[in-house]
């Protein structure tokens, strides 16, 4: 698995027979970025817009509003409240995600980490600064129900992510993130600046449950950093197999500190950000940043869904386009 690129049964066979390994990486690297780039221009991306522009949605003044920013800048802002006015759905999420913060695995880890990193000024090897509600090492079974996932596949959103990419999505991730505060200037994996490697344009929600600010590890963005901006071809996505990390200290030399946007915000706070541009993690210091977060891609990624559907989601009557993001 590349950057969570699931690789065929057979090829994973292949690359156990003695001698084999390298040859069938390198040919199968090969034919990933062949085959992305076939779907991106020719497949599967002009297809999906097609299917968009038959039944395009009617989108509301805030829609728009947000299509507009993502289009100019990367990145739009705006209060659940706004956007969906269907209190119990956030009565739902705020259930679930307090349930988790608060939960004593949670607190624990907390604790555990603090300790370590006092200790060591480093997280114990395979700890990670965030806390997440799903098992990252596996995929977790989804059924109907789930208050991430209707949020996640809300037209609210899904209309938002759709007009703004031009055609159908594919939701491929969702989940609860608390991030570990820890007394350090340090920067460490996402916490640098890059570009996600899923796809050359995306769509990430944030939905804040606490205030996030500096203190909390709000994140930044490079406005205009991302594909149709003034700096798309600065340290560009160009690679879907790669991670793209710029030297450090070089995006602060070429993009003017006013494109630097720091992403703030109280609870209930809803943040659309096209990811392939350039941002980083804020490092929390005296409080967590507590959120939920989905990825939306085009279908020429490359990266499946990281999460299973349950017998009952399946069997489901969906609208084709919700149907479409989770297939």
């Amino acid at each position: 698995m590349k950057w969570g690129i699931e690789r065929s049964p057979i090829v994973t066979k292949m690359t156990h027979i003695p001698g084999c390994e390298q040859l069938t990486n390198r040919l199968y690297d090969r034919y990933l970025r062949t085959k992305f780039e076939i779907d991106w221009h020719w497949r599967r991306n002009p297809s999906s817009h097609r299917r968009y522009l038959r039944s395009a949605p009617g989108l509301t003044a805030l829609q728009q509003r947000i299509v507009a920013e993502l289009n100019s800048r990367g990145v739009a802002l705006c209060n659940f409240d706004e956007l969906f006015k269907n209190s119990g759905l956030w009565s739902r999420l705020n259930w679930f995600v307090n349930n988790f913060s608060s939960s004593e695995r949670v607190q624990s880890s907390i604790r555990e980490g603090q300790r370590q990193f006092n200790e060591n000024q480093d997280l114990k090897p395979g700890s990670h600064y965030i806390l997440t509600y799903y098992d990252q090492s596996t995929k977790p079974l989804i059924d109907v129900g789930n208050p991430l996932l209707d949020l996640s596949l809300s037209p609210e959103i899904v209309d938002v992510v759709n007009a703004y990419l031009g055609m159908w999505s594919k939701l491929i991730y969702f989940d609860v993130w608390h991030t570990l505060p820890l007394n350090t200037d340090r920067r460490v994996l996402s916490q640098r600046w890059h570009r996600d490697p899923e796809d050359r344009k995306k769509i990430r929600i944030f939905l804040y449950f606490n205030e996030v600010d500096s203190e909390a590890g709000a994140m930044e963005y490079f406005a205009g950093s991302q594909l149709g901006g003034p700096y798309q071809d600065l340290f560009p996505w160009s690679d879907p197999l790669s991670m793209p990390y710029p030297p450090e200290g070089e995006l602060e030399k070429q993009i003017p500190a006013s494109n630097r946007v720091l992403l703030n915000g109280n609870a209930g706070t809803l943040v659309f950000c096209d990811t392939a541009g350039f941002h980083r993690g804020g490092i929390a210091k005296s409080k967590p940043r507590i959120l939920s977060t989905a990825a939306y891609v085009t279908p020429a990624s490359l990266h499946h869904r990281r999460f299973e559907l349950g017998s009952d989601l399946r069997h489901t009557r969906m609208s084709p386009v919700t149907r479409f993001a989770l297939v």
